[in-house]
């Protein structure tokens, strides 16, 4: 029987010791480019030499994670990297975009790809051909886990940190904050406040419980999550994760509670089963590590529910911040004492505490674990000399300018087609679509169909679009292109088309990421593909629910969410707007454009006409309160 493979982050030299000491059967790490934590210590191009010899010595093998977007500029220092991955013997390369699987196998036919959860698998219609295993999206149920685990390799994370997004999917931290997630710089904007509280911070994944029924399921690798963390933790979760995996395969499994008190202290935000096995995965109280809770003050007193110890660390909430310290003094009945007891009744120091603000021990002084001997460098030897890319001759766009706009009921629908826009987009799923589709006298009807799609959705999607018939379908789950032969395909920027590369393997029109400034996008060799103009641009999809209607930020920036066909949607907090600038793409020789507006698509799609007919225009004030996205800035 092939047993399942504990797979651990190792974000630095440390963190890969401890998770090789303390029982990994693989690991995972970046170098300091291209991996989707660059924050991490990571690896260098001499030292990952040293790493990947010092696991395989131990039997441990290692996967270099490349997995971010990638520019047109990046790609030869990309496969240059990949290259090395491959000359340090590395046992697979994980990446984020499905595109490269191609060129990586031509080059480097004898290393193994693995899919990113970057790439947001949700169904086995996305899994291309030589992958040889895929991080499947954190939230699917179990069932649709056994059900692709049953036709693929498969990893699962089953500890660690979870996204409020679904991975691949989240614009957050790049449109507000300037820094990518697609590119490895997330700021986490998921952990802080909108509305007084914490609504988008997730609680951290622990599967221990579980183990027994996802070995069953037929995964591949259990994967845990955190190359941001503690050496401390990576042993602590190796450690305890080793042991209940072999317990089941021994028939001895039974869960030990000081275990689980363990996986706590290490680090949580409070533990949930994740999506797999509920729906509920936020703790809107705090964003930060809990620990494990000891009691709440009472008239400067602490009665404790778990040991305390001198040296140990706590955290005192108190309103909106914790106070954290190492406790060097504790008192019992007026005295000093080296350790107390649960159900003691201890004085430490408050820091301002009042009744009733919880206190929690996040470290333990007695806490000790296996390091495993240092690494030792050896000396680099890079062996494929010449790597083959393609070479892309320029694709003009010989039509028409044209402006793709989308609807969201009956009334836009029939504005847009008013205002002539070449091409109407109107929610496949929607009760009306049949009728819009009749409606129309001058514009184009394409469907669009959800970006979140499971294997049994994409079925009845695909049978809904035999029925309607459409003059085309914007796509937003890769998985429906092997339902749309022979139709005319758009694809959403749900797609992260970064590079030629990408606008090479589909055979359709993307509209490209909006993450690219306008010197990228007009550099790109290939210039059949469209860019988003004007209108909402959606930062966050996830399959949490949230109450509001809108987050608020500390800085008054209002985020509309809304739901669609099942999946919360967070909306920039202004909309997209480049007016007279778009022109600058119809100099570079871009010629399709999008519009996504849920009011007035009439008035956008009339003033964009003038625009990019280079008629005369003047939007000094139109233009106040929009955001011009990524066009001058772009990500790192």
């Amino acid at each position: 029987m092939q047993k399942v493979e504990l797979l651990l982050p190792a974000g630095d030299e440390s963190c890969l010791r401890a998770a090789v000491s303390n029982g990994a059967d693989a690991v995972y790490l970046g170098f300091n480019k291209f991996n989707a934590r660059l924050s991490a210590g990571n690896f260098d191009e001499k030292t990952i030499f040293g790493a990947i010899d010092y696991c395989h010595k131990r039997n441990v093998r290692v996967y270099v994670a490349l997995n971010t977007l990638v520019k047109n500029d990046e790609l030869a220092e990309y496969f240059r990297l990949i290259n090395v991955a491959y000359s340090a013997n590395a046992d697979a390369i994980l990446i984020q975009d499905p595109c490269f699987i191609p060129l990586i196998k031509q080059n480097f036919p004898d290393l193994a790809i693995h899919l990113s959860t970057q790439a947001t698998t949700v169904n086995s219609y996305s899994i291309p051909e030589n992958t040889d295993c895929v991080v499947l999206a954190r939230e699917l149920s179990f069932e649709e886990i056994v059900s692709i685990s049953k036709k693929y390799n498969t990893e699962v994370f089953v500890h660690g940190a979870l996204c409020f997004s679904y991975s691949g999917q989240c614009l957050f931290s790049s449109l507000v904050g300037g820094r990518s997630g697609n590119r490895g710089l997330c700021a986490q904007p998921c952990r802080l406040m909108y509305n007084n509280k914490y609504p988008l911070s997730t609680m951290d994944l622990c599967l221990l419980l579980k183990i027994p029924e996802l070995i069953k399921a037929g995964i591949v690798a259990f994967k845990v999550e955190g190359r941001m963390r503690s050496p401390l933790y990576v042993a602590t979760v190796a450690r305890i994760y080793r042991k209940y995996i072999d317990a089941h395969y021994a028939g001895t499994f039974s869960i030990d509670d000081q275990d689980i008190y363990d996986l706590m202290l290490a680090f949580n935000r409070g533990f949930t089963t994740g999506f797999g096995f509920n729906y509920n995965v936020i703790d809107s109280r705090k964003p930060m590590n809990r620990g494990i809770f000891i009691g709440t003050f009472k008239e400067g007193k602490l009665k404790l529910r778990t040991n305390l110890k001198r040296g140990d660390g706590v955290g005192i909430w108190i309103d909106d911040k914790v106070t954290g310290y190492t406790v060097n003094k504790i008192l019992k009945d007026g005295m000093k004492v080296e350790e107390a007891f649960a159900g003691d009744t201890v004085e430490i120091d408050p820091k301002g505490a009042r009744d009733r603000d919880p206190v929690y021990k996040t470290s333990s002084v007695d806490v000790q674990f296996e390091l495993g001997d240092e690494i030792q460098p050896i000396k680099a030897e890079v062996r494929k000399s010449k790597i083959i890319l393609p070479q892309f001759n320029p694709v003009e766009n010989k039509s028409s300018i044209k402006i793709f706009a989308k609807a969201y009921n009956k009334k836009s629908a029939q504005a847009a087609d008013r205002a002539k826009a070449d091409v109407v987009y109107y929610d496949v799923l929607k009760e009306d679509c049949e009728e819009i589709k009749e409606l129309l006298n001058h514009s184009r009807f394409f469907v669009c169909t959800p970006r979140i799609l499971s294997d049994k959705q994409l079925v009845e999607v695909a049978d809904r679009v035999k029925k309607i018939v459409p003059d085309g379908v914007l796509v937003g789950n890769r998985g429906m292109l092997k339902f749309l032969a022979g139709r005319e395909i758009h694809l959403d920027y749900s797609f992260n088309c970064f590079n030629d590369v990408d606008l090479n393997c589909y055979p359709s029109i993307p509209i490209i990421s909006p993450e690219l400034n306008f010197g990228e996008t007009a550099a790109l060799k290939n210039k059949r593909f469209i860019v988003l103009i004007h209108g909402d641009i959606v930062l966050m999809n996830s399959k949490q629910k949230l109450k509001a209607p809108e987050l608020v930020d500390s800085g008054g920036r209002h985020f509309k969410v809304r739901i669609n066909n099942g999946i919360t949607e967070i909306l920039n907090s202004k909309q997209l707007g480049l007016f007279n600038k778009a022109r600058d793409y119809v100099r570079a020789g871009i010629k399709y454009f999008y519009i996504d507006v849920e009011k007035d698509v009439d008035k956008f799609v009339r003033i964009y006409r003038k625009i990019l007919n280079f008629e005369s225009f003047d939007d000094t004030k139109i233009k106040k309160g929009y955001t011009t996205g990524h066009f001058g800035r772009g990500v790192r």
